[in-house]
């Protein structure tokens, strides 16, 4: 990297409108590092580090663990280490100090669709259902797999009831389901609009060709991490790849899984980890410089955060988000 730029690492530490189980822990607050990237004119480029327990690596939480953020020297340069630096380029926009595959990145969108995720019990479920429907929503998603089976396809029935005709369903299983558990699933599955469910099994074949033999569409998400994109040839028939750049390492390798999915037939969404508004702004961006035509993509986890290191907030609105939202020149960004 050129010798004129400089960077600099902020740590936040930003509170939950309410604690989330995530992993089978109870948080209350997120935390990670803000990447500010200056170049010799003094423009500035920012980005974000911001890994989660129990949804990366054990290896990258450990080697992040006693980090003390003063220096990209002083811990291993991880999956969401690579990412940060990747946004900050990218958000720089400088193109001599961009990675290749950022260079020829730009907006094909002036808004992109948003997901809704329902959490919590099935009442406070179709209370935000209700509210997603009044925002102009039409994509809604749901985690399943961690109660018992038949409480989960009632609650499924119940809010599928309440969907309109136009409403499309994602789900998202985290490899917790057996052959048996998907099949007492399908009853509901059938009745709904699904567009996809992200990873059914552990194993990524078992879930396509589960896929395959009901006709129910799926995604790959977790998986990602041990394919590398030229891999995913061997799996045509996918709907769709998510891609976290946080947990896949960052921008360029989306932009590889991106190309990779095209070619069998797939669209990527692209999604966050309970990023600050730093990380949803960025992937904003980049979303609407990957995303196919109305593909929902994943950014209303940041619904979830009860303060943020962006003045002001970024906005969703309508059930989308628009090129404004991504201009950085509106932001000021809060660092101690």
């Amino acid at each position: 990297m050129s010798m004129n730029v400089s960077i600099s690492i902020h740590p936040y530490q930003l509170p939950l409108v309410c604690p989330l189980e995530l992993a089978g822990e109870m948080m209350e607050e997120r935390t990670g590092w803000l990447v500010e990237v200056t170049d010799g004119s003094g423009r500035t480029g920012w980005g974000e580090i911001a890994p989660l327990p129990g949804m990366s690596s054990a290896e990258e939480m450990a080697a992040l663990a006693t980090w003390d953020g003063d220096s990209l020297e002083s811990g291993a340069v991880t999956p969401a280490v690579r990412c940060g630096l990747d946004m900050a380029l990218f958000n720089l926009g400088v193109p001599e100090l961009m990675p290749e595959p950022l260079r020829a990145l730009t907006p094909r969108h002036e808004s992109l669709a948003v997901n809704a995720l329902l959490i919590g019990t099935v009442e406070d479920m179709l209370k935000q259902e209700r509210a997603a429907a009044r925002e102009g929503y039409r994509t809604i998603k749901i985690k399943v797999g961690r109660q018992d089976v038949a409480e989960e396809v009632r609650m499924l029935h119940t809010i599928n009831a309440h969907a309109a005709d136009d409403v499309q369903f994602r789900l998202d299983v985290n490899r917790s389901w057996t052959p048996d558990d998907a099949d007492r699933y399908l009853s509901v599955l059938t009745e709904m609009n699904v567009e996809y469910i992200e990873e059914p099994f552990s194993d990524p074949r078992a879930s396509l060709a589960w896929s395959q033999g009901t006709g129910v569409p799926i995604a790959l998400d977790e998986s990602l991490r041990a394919i590398e994109p030229q891999g995913l040839h061997a799996f045509a028939g996918l709907r769709a790849v998510i891609l976290k750049p946080t947990l896949l390492g960052g921008f360029c390798r989306c932009v590889a899984y991106a190309e990779a999915a095209r070619k069998i037939g797939a669209y990527p969404v692209v999604s966050a980890m309970l990023e600050s508004g730093v990380g949803i702004v960025s992937m904003a961006r980049f979303a609407a410089c990957v995303t196919e035509d109305e593909v929902a993509v994943g950014l209303d986890t940041y619904r979830w955060m009860a303060h943020d290191v962006l003045d002001p907030r970024p906005a969703i609105r309508g059930g989308r988000v628009s090129a404004d939202v991504w201009d950085w020149s509106r932001y000021r960004v809060q660092v101690d």
